[in-house]
């Protein structure tokens, strides 16, 4: 029978056959965690594995051998017991490595229930089996695990012209694209849902996105409307974006608020700017307009250097 990483000390002797070498390194760093005892390597290479016990006193030795011709390795001698000081069994082994770790906490990662965080890992190591393990260790063990559930964002990134085909191929009308650089790498993506598409005619014609190439990709799937208001912050990369794809289209803004806040701007000002900037009509619009000049010009000319038309709703085109 063919042994596991997970095989117990108990379950090994002499003839037990692992499919690999790196099995058996697994498996025996699995054994001394749950010990607490470290090994060294004697002897390793592709035809042979040996290891002994960290204190040169102690007896504990295993060796293996590959069966020829095969990847199967066998274990031609095992010595199971320590005869060494307990003050050279360490708490923190070095075989408790971030990628043996992994497999233990992998199933936590699994279930919702669990916030996998680096204390966490922490914790569990000691509370399982007495390992204080670092904060680094603990994190890079949650990351490796992680790409053994998930992927790696490197092998993600190239199931991503696959996985926009599928998603075409099972929603009719669906608009797709990625943008990588000069060297074939990933920059971004775009993509769009047939539905989402189709229910776009069914809404209101005003927009809250930025930035040049989403607004191309969003032109080259859903096109223009008449009288579009997009609606952002007041971000220069945003209204570049806007005027150079859709040209035809009001571009409004949306923050001028929160702009005054970070300015420190009395409560009483803010209030009639929110007055100003509501009103249906372009006669109350000038009267709340000439209240702030007469408390706090300061503000006025900062609210004057956008065009009313941009944030006022009696002076919007649209």
């Amino acid at each position: 029978m063919i042994l596991r990483e997970n095989a117990s000390l108990d379950e090994i002797k002499v003839g037990s056959i692992f499919d690999k070498k790196k099995s058996i390194i697994n498996c025996f760093s699995n054994i001394a965690i749950k010990g607490h005892f470290e090994f060294k390597v004697v002897r390793s290479s592709s035809t042979r594995y040996s290891l002994k016990c960290n204190d040169d006193r102690c007896g504990w030795c295993v060796r293996a051998f590959r069966i020829k011709d095969s990847t199967l390795f066998k274990i031609v001698k095992i010595e199971k017991n320590h005869d060494c000081s307990v003050n050279t069994m360490k708490a923190d082994q070095r075989h408790a490595t971030s990628k043996l770790i992994s497999g233990y906490i992998i199933d936590n990662l699994r279930d919702p229930r669990f916030e996998v965080t680096p204390a966490f890992v922490m914790a569990e190591m000691q509370k399982l089996h007495g390992l204080d393990i670092g904060y680094h260790k603990a994190w890079s063990a949650i990351q490796r695990a992680s790409a053994l559930i998930r992927g790696t964002p490197e092998e993600n990134y190239e199931l991503l012209s696959s996985y926009l085909y599928m998603m075409k191929s099972k929603n009719p009308g669906t608009y797709t694209n990625i943008k990588i650089d000069d060297n074939n790498r990933f920059l971004c993506m775009f993509y769009a849902y047939g539905s989402s598409i189709a229910g776009w005619n069914h809404c209101r014609p005003n927009m809250i996105n930025s930035y040049e190439w989403y607004f191309s990709e969003l032109r080259n799937a859903i096109g223009s409307r008449d009288n579009l208001n997009f609606l952002s912050d007041m971000h220069q990369s945003i209204a570049h974006g806007i005027a150079k794809v859709y040209p035809e289209s009001h571009h409004g803004i949306c923050i001028l608020e929160q702009n005054l806040k970070r300015r420190k701007v009395k409560s009483g000002v803010i209030k009639l700017f929110q007055s100003a900037a509501r009103v249906y009509r372009c006669k109350e619009f000038d009267l709340y307009m000439s209240d702030i000049a007469k408390v706090d010009k300061k503000t006025f000319d900062y609210l004057m250097e956008e065009p009313p038309e941009r944030w006022a709703r009696s002076c919007s085109p649209r």
